[in-house]
């Protein structure tokens, strides 16, 4: 049997002589006892969205003239946004004498999907502004929560919040954007939502799915419809099918998928008003004719939901590898989805219900 693939990343780069350290690895030797000296050499434009915390800021043309200003007795890490030039500065410091460095594989963006998604991620291309991303995974219910803003007109929506708002409204607070929104993907049947403490305490309008049975006030999202975060529109398309007024949103090169395609499996259809037959559609002609590196970002990761510990991946991976859509037919994905799943949870209606009202 072949070894599943890795994920790849956003912008491969090219082999060298530079020592490589993976996001997970540096995140284990920055909990250790002697932790690495962290050297971000991007630009403050980049810097000033995200950074590692504890780093220092060399900007990569100022780093020749600033090397007194490190150890050459303790590790070096230099990282940047995607890899390429904490490359050319680790070769630098090599040429210089420094033994010990290395660099951030993947960058600051691939240690945000796999080490620390509190660390927040953002785009810089022309078509897609100045976008923040920010995740939230919330270890005892397996959810993820995304906060996205644009930091030039201060706006920002949260998709899917849990019931415990403070690291939002911290967040907010912090980056000094207003709420604008709070979509939720679907109704929610794993955990209480926040989208009601939310609207209660920063007055943001709820955004939900134009087939949604909710019963509290709100804004209701059809087929093509957009929202508006800064200079980006969020696009919306209908996916129903784990349940059946669910949405999935796309900015740019990125799905914010919830519960209709999840890293290696999708959203249960067996409960409440899930359907096989819709979801195949949903997936079959929303989603995965999309272009292969369009980033998804789930509703869901871990353990509790039989998923791995990932909480990003790409529509090419998810082909290669996602046993749900590398199904052949109509007829065994619906098998797939009806066949073999635990029962029902206890606390389904229960929480279905308080979401709803």
């Amino acid at each position: 049997m072949s070894e599943t693939p890795s994920h790849p990343y956003r912008h491969p780069i090219v082999p060298s002589r530079v020592s490589l350290v993976s996001p997970v690895e540096l995140r284990l030797h920055l909990e250790g006892p002697v932790p690495p000296i962290l050297v971000d050499v991007r630009p403050s434009t980049e810097r000033k969205l995200a950074h590692l915390p504890g780093d220092r800021h060399i900007p990569l043309p100022e780093l020749d003239r600033r090397l007194a200003s490190l150890p050459r007795d303790r590790p070096i890490v230099v990282y940047c946004q995607f890899g390429a030039r904490a490359r050319q500065a680790v070769e630098l410091l090599m040429d210089r004498g420094f033994i010990h460095v290395s660099a951030l594989e993947g960058g600051v963006d691939e240690y945000s999907r796999v080490a620390d998604p509190s660390v927040p991620r953002y785009w810089l291309t022309p078509t897609a502004g100045e976008l923040v991303i920010r995740q939230f995974p919330r270890s005892d219910s397996g959810c993820l929560a995304y906060l996205v803003g644009d930091p030039v007109d201060g706006q920002a929506i949260l998709i899917d919040p849990g019931i415990e708002v403070a690291p939002y409204l911290q967040a907010l607070s912090e980056a000094r954007w207003t709420l604008s929104g709070v979509v939720e993907t679907h109704t929610h049947a794993d955990h209480l939502a926040g989208h009601h403490e939310l609207h209660r305490r920063t007055g943001a309008p709820i955004f939900v799915g134009a087939r949604s049975p909710a019963e509290y006030s709100h804004r209701q999202l059809a087929d093509g419809e957009a929202l508006t975060i800064g200079r980006d529109e969020v696009m919306v398309l209908e996916t129903p099918g784990h349940t059946k007024d669910h949405v999935t949103l796309r900015i740019g090169e990125t799905l914010f998928t919830g519960d209709t395609l999840l890293i290696g499996s999708c959203g249960r259809t067996d409960l409440g008003d899930g359907d096989p037959d819709l979801l195949y559609e949903s997936l079959t002609e929303k989603i995965l004719h999309l272009p292969d590196e369009t980033e998804v970002l789930p509703a869901h990761y871990g353990r509790r939901h039989a998923l791995p510990d990932r909480y990003v991946s790409t529509l090419g991976f998810e082909k290669a590898t996602n046993e749900a859509v590398r199904l052949r037919s109509r007829e065994e994905f619906r098998a797939y989805m009806t066949d073999g799943w635990p029962p029902k949870p206890a606390d389904f209606d229960r929480i279905v219900a308080a979401n709803l009202h």
